[in-house]
């Protein structure tokens, strides 16, 4: 007997038109919708243009897994497993990533990876009454998202993401995206 799995195909036409996104500073607020959504931080594929092959390296050598473990006996110490090594580019990547000289090509590679920063895992995930009020709020206050994380990334490297969506939907939406994405900084897992 033969089972033949059949997908269906959809195109989703308008898929971007529902998003809005903008680099995370404080000027980007203008461009943000004063209404109920939800939203996510991603930490940004930023590299200098004239500075890509050694930012791009760094970059690369620096991503390991870490995991925490709390230990028994001392609950205020915590042990770093390190479950990875850190992993450089390839002799081709490097060969492509330097022969990109031009420099309205650098641009292009630039603008490419900042948009491809949304393949990865977010930082975090939030719900709002009000996009525009939240983002500020992140950026401004001692309790905000760049008070917390400011000294492990730097504020200018963080895209936000926002859709807005009906308030009576949005916390379960919230909720339902933290447990299918498990953002880095979202203390609450559902």
């Amino acid at each position: 007997m033969i089972s033949i799995i059949c997908m269906e195909e959809t195109v989703h036409d308008n898929f971007f038109n529902n998003f809005k996104v903008v680099t995370a500073t404080i000027s980007a607020a203008d461009y943000l919708p004063e209404v109920p959504g939800i939203y996510a931080l991603y930490h940004a594929f930023y590299f200098l243009e004239n500075k890509l092959f050694e930012h791009i390296d760094t970059r690369m050598k620096s991503t390991v897994f870490k995991t925490r473990f709390a230990e028994i006996d001392n609950r205020s110490k915590f042990i770093v497993d390190i479950c990875g090594e850190s992993v450089g580019l390839s002799q081709k990547m490097e060969l492509f990533i330097k022969a990109v000289s031009k420099p309205q090509e650098r641009r292009l590679l630039k603008n490419l990876l900042i948009s491809c920063s949304l393949f990865q895992r977010p930082d975090y995930i939030g719900t709002a009454s009000n996009l525009r009020d939240r983002f500020i709020q992140h950026l401004e206050r001692d309790d905000g998202f760049f008070s917390k994380y400011a000294n492990l990334i730097s504020n200018d490297e963080f895209l936000f993401v926002c859709l807005p969506c009906p308030k009576n939907i949005s916390r379960e939406l919230e909720s339902l995206l933290i447990q299918l994405c498990q953002p880095k900084f979202n203390t609450q897992r559902s």
